[in-house]
């Protein structure tokens, strides 16, 4: 990186209890951090989801002490956390966009983890909870397993080979991602299984890196309910954008591993079974 510019896009959902930590640590580290990533921090977008507390004046009222926070609260109702990522998108002025999440669970610190794979050629670079060396604190065992069990089904049905899709923490030219939500299809929880479907269809390379991560209490994301809409709505988009090549070979690959742990077993088997039925013949004798 080379002190381009960056915008933060942050989508807030009834947030009013979480702002004063998230301006008050973006206020006091967020430049830094993002110069140390080799980038220069231009603004933070804060998106407003449509909320019924107070996020939006809190949000508003924090921009007084931290004028590089600009808020987009213009009344438009509740759509979902993906909607509300391209209304910001679609505001910013930088060069490069970091999404991020407002519990600020993987802190801006690890944004130079992002940039070292830009930096190697990568053009989307994904926060990972789940690739070697992540380190995960305090998250719930039952988000884990689930976690984990919508990854396999994403990567089933789309062909992504990516560990983890979900993490709040993206990095991506603005360019880019102008055009990879301009005609978006999955506007909650789920849109970065689209956003990363659309980059892979784009020919952009899309890799992970392995980050720190707090999980946050009070999310609004609640897994049970949630769960099967975000794979009704995974669904929804594979057939609307086609499946990824790699999908079939992926599949063949499995079914193929699958025949030949049968064989082997089957073939295990036999061969146990000969030395009993030598034995029972010579018994017999």
């Amino acid at each position: 990186m080379n002190g381009e510019s960056l915008s933060i896009v942050v989508p807030l959902y009834n947030e009013e209890r979480r702002i004063p930590r998230l301006v008050e640590e973006l206020a006091a580290h967020a430049r830094d951090d993002v110069r140390a990533a080799g980038l220069e921090l231009l603004e933070v977008i804060a998106v407003d989801d449509g909320s019924t507390d107070s996020t939006a004046e809190c949000s508003r009222a924090a921009g007084a002490t931290f004028p590089a926070l600009r808020t987009l609260a213009d009344g438009t109702p509740n759509a979902g956390k993906g909607a509300a990522v391209a209304r910001g998108v679609a505001w910013a002025r930088g060069e490069w966009i970091l999404v991020i999440d407002a519990d600020l669970a993987t802190p801006i610190d690890q944004l130079s983890a992002l940039t070292a794979l830009v930096d190697s050629g990568v053009d989307l670079a994904v926060a990972s909870r789940d690739q070697p060396g992540s380190i995960v604190v305090a998250a719930p065992r039952h988000r884990y397993v689930l976690g984990r069990a919508f990854n396999r089904m994403v990567r089933a049905l789309t062909g992504l080979s990516l560990r983890d899709t979900q993490c709040g923490f993206k990095l991506l030219r603005s360019a880019d991602a102008q055009r990879l939500t301009a005609d978006q299809i999955v506007r909650r929880w789920a849109f970065d299984v689209e956003l990363l479907m659309r980059a892979s269809h784009a020919g952009l390379k899309v890799a992970e890196a392995p980050v720190y991560y707090v999980h946050g209490e009070g999310s609004t994301l609640h897994a049970w309910s949630v769960g099967p809409r975000m794979l009704l709505d995974v669904l929804r988009v594979t057939v609307a954008l086609g499946r990824s090549p790699s999908v079939w070979v992926t599949l063949r690959r499995r079914a193929l591993r699958g025949r030949r742990r049968l064989q082997s077993a089957a073939a295990a088997r036999a061969r146990s079974a000969r030395p009993r039925d030598e034995a029972a013949r010579r018994a017999k004798q």
